[in-house]
């Protein structure tokens, strides 16, 4: 429900930007102002502006601070939402927002008009390509697709795929619900080479924030997408149909593969697949693949 603003809380809402113009008219109101669920997160037009609210009296002023033309690829995470009364006596909602970007760690906030908040329906992150065959990592598919997220947010650059996974996380008893099992680099019979989720963003924690989200749907996949977050998602070679074999410590798919997930549009999804490059594949293949097991981890 919807809470009225009071006078207090307006004036404490902060004031980004400086030498802006401000939006004031005598009939212009806060009607009304409410939290909502972060996971309403959405990426911003290159129209309109971001604003701050002040209260003077029962006038409200919109002093304008950014212009969302600066910021074509940033997402915007909204958190709060109000509703405004203008001038003309209709009302219009505003979200705000902060930026998250993967090109700053600087943030920017304010509040805009919904209609300038847009879900896009094509998103392609572009993240940097990494070949597990260059090296020879016959098995290391889940190295490879982690450094390129790393890669794509601006971390570990300089570092090649061999230099990295001399940090591997190994498991001991060969379950990869620990580390990686066997070697990235020849095949090792009757060993269930992998690492698993919760290992993998371990390590990747390391250098970034990285999230195991396995579980996710699909439109959780775009959502992290939109924010510029590109997963490491766990599917079958060549999108085919599952293979399954069973081990010690449980069943897996033996012709598992591992790519990092980088882009969506109409009927499509885009990888950076270390075995085979960059592409895209059909929306209903991919998600074959990846229901089997709904294997991600977000490079956040």
């Amino acid at each position: 429900m919807f809470k009225q603003l009071s006078l207090g809380l307006a004036a404490g809402l902060a004031v980004l930007g400086l030498g802006a113009t401000a939006q004031a008219a005598s009939n212009q109101q806060l009607v009304s102002q409410k939290s909502v669920t972060r996971s309403g997160k959405v990426t911003g037009n290159v129209k309109g502006k971001l604003y701050a609210f002040r209260t003077t009296g029962q006038v409200l002023t919109l002093t304008a601070t950014h212009q969302l033309k600066n910021y074509p690829r940033t997402a915007w995470i909204v958190s709060k939402s109000a509703v405004i009364q203008k001038a003309n006596g209709k009302q219009y909602r505003y979200n705000y927002v902060t930026s998250t970007s993967s090109k700053t760690k600087k943030t920017v906030s304010g509040w805009v008009w919904a209609h300038y908040l847009k879900t896009p329906k094509t998103v392609k992150l572009g993240a940097p390509y990494v070949s597990q065959q260059a090296v020879k990592a016959w098995m290391g598919c889940e190295s490879a697709s982690l450094l390129e997220g790393l890669h794509y947010k601006g971390v570990l650059t300089s570092t090649g795929l061999v230099a990295f996974m001399k940090h591997l996380p190994r498991s001991k008893n060969n379950n990869p619900n620990n580390g990686f099992a066997g070697s990235p680099y020849k095949v090792t019979p009757g060993v269930f080479q992998s690492i698993f989720p919760k290992p993998l963003a371990k390590w990747g924690n390391r250098y970034e924030p990285v999230k195991n989200i396995s579980g996710a749907k699909l439109a959780q996949l775009r959502a992290q997408l939109r924010l510029h977050n590109p997963v490491v998602v766990y599917v079958t070679l060549h999108f085919a149909k599952a293979q399954y074999g069973h081990y010690f410590w449980g069943t897996g798919i033996n012709n598992s593969h591992v790519m990092l997930l980088d882009g969506y549009k109409s009927g499509a999804y885009h990888v950076a697949d270390p075995n085979h490059g960059k592409y895209w594949v059909s929306a209903k293949k991919f998600a074959r693949s990846y229901n089997y097991k709904h294997f991600a981890v977000a490079v956040q």
